[in-house]
């Protein structure tokens, strides 16, 4: 009898084992930053490691690795978050089209994160993301536009004479305007105005006083062109690995961010605001001029996307501008 029950007892805990979910293991993120760690530019992205690791204490738990350069250079970062090395990253588009070429056509993008997550916009990236062994979780930074930075003067949209220290992101763009460009690393860009080497960078309204960028910088051009935007990347593996509670809560999260985005153009007002107190003069394009500077943005912007994957550009495009 008590080998019945013995066996018996067995099959209904195997039966028991069969109906309940697999208890989901721990997992810990090894995450980075693609700016300095404790910059404003990666300050919104440390608070929400912070706010996860606290929520999902027990559960889910993210390691903060640091940002660039400290960790190397951020053209590497997503590299390394597609071959498992880490398992998220902070980056803005232009810094891994050595890993998925369309992240450039993002700087494109018309719309904030809110409206594509409703018009099947953040659907289709993370389809891009995930042919490349990534998994989109959002979008921190958001609709910031770039700016041209410069030590001397001009009163038009022609920058002829002008050499500007660029990223892939908007060389076409200075160069159709008639500048002469120069590619260096973030971390070079103060030398390179100090020595004169360049005229000029493009970057946002944040992060200027991070790389002390402000004592080498006289003048900021309006108006803006392009969105400046910071993106949260995962190892698609370790995503899928994840148990839907754990997945259900970081995306919770995340979108708990992205509604706090409206901070970010309160935050780029007050960094301007710091800007002329630091002496940096604004220069307002004249209207004629200022059409032709965002008309060739744009137009440029598109022509190089369409050169890099047309069909992407064009699908994207339905997605990310005002119809």
């Amino acid at each position: 009898m008590l080998k019945v029950l013995t066996i018996n007892t067995a099959a209904a805990l195997s039966l028991m084992a069969l109906a309940l979910p697999a208890l989901a293991e721990d997992v810990t993120i090894r995450a980075v930053s693609g700016w300095q760690a404790g910059s404003s530019l990666s300050e919104r992205y440390e608070t929400f490691i912070d706010q996860v690791n606290e929520r999902g204490e027990g559960d889910v738990r993210i390691d903060f690795l640091g940002g660039s350069p400290a960790i190397g250079s951020p053209l590497q970062i997503v590299k390394k978050v597609q071959g498992g090395v880490y398992g998220m990253a902070y980056i803005t588009g232009g810094w891994y089209t050595n890993v998925l070429p369309e992240a450039d056509f993002f700087k494109l993008s018309e719309v904030d994160i809110a409206e594509l997550r409703q018009n099947g916009g953040y659907e289709y990236i993370q389809k891009l993301h995930a042919e490349k062994g990534l998994h989109y979780l959002g979008r921190t930074y958001d609709m910031s536009p770039y700016y041209l930075y410069l030590n001397k003067p001009i009163d038009s949209a022609d920058l002829s004479g002008i050499d500007i220290r660029v990223s892939t992101a908007y060389q076409a763009f200075f160069s159709a305007l008639g500048a002469s460009t120069h590619s260096a690393p973030v971390p070079e860009v103060y030398t390179l105005m100090e020595r004169g080497v360049v005229d000029g960078y493009g970057w946002v309204s944040e992060g200027i006083f991070d790389y002390s960028w402000d004592q080498v910088t006289d003048y900021r051009v309006e108006p803006g062109f392009f969105t400046g935007n910071g993106h949260v990347v995962m190892n698609l593996d370790l995503w899928e690995s994840m148990s839907e509670d754990q997945q259900a809560m970081l995306n919770e999260m995340m979108l708990e961010l992205e509604r706090g985005n409206y901070l970010v153009a309160e935050n780029d007002a007050q960094e301007i605001a710091r800007q002329t107190e630091a002496g940096i003069e604004t220069i307002v394009l004249p209207p004629d001029q200022a059409e032709i500077w965002s008309e060739t943005a744009r137009r440029v912007g598109w022509e190089e996307a369409r050169k890099i994957n047309a069909t992407v550009a064009d699908e994207l495009r339905a997605f990310i501008t005002q119809q």
